[in-house]
């Protein structure tokens, strides 16, 4: 049986963290929420998600987050729409640098 964990608590457990730069709340939350279901939604990864977008913040500033977690989101969007976020280099580099964040903060905080 999985775990639900009321949204009021994960929002709390969010807020109690200390980072470098300022995220909205709403942004943390939907970071974790993503984070659980990719993860069957064990209550041990509302602790170990937690872990990964603190450590997020703690690197990248709000507005780079924004674009390169799109830029890398939408690499493998098909099509001409996808060739916005697939050729043009900055767009590359954004999407590379934030999957190497993604996969070393995923080390740091025991998510598989």
């Amino acid at each position: 049986m999985k775990a639900r964990v009321p949204v009021a608590t994960l929002a709390l457990a969010l807020a109690s963290g200390a980072w470098a730069y300022d995220y909205p709340t709403v942004d943390r939350v939907e970071y974790v929420l993503e984070c659980l279901r990719n993860n069957g939604g064990q209550q041990e990864y509302l602790y170990k998600c937690s872990c990964a977008i603190d450590a997020i913040a703690k690197e990248l500033p709000y507005e780079e987050y924004v674009e390169s977690s799109t830029a890398a989101r939408y690499q493998s969007l098909a099509g001409e729409q996808g060739g916005l976020f697939r050729d043009p280099e900055p767009a590359k580099r954004m999407a590379k640098k934030y999957t190497e964040l993604q996969k070393r903060v995923k080390r740091q905080c025991d998510i598989k």
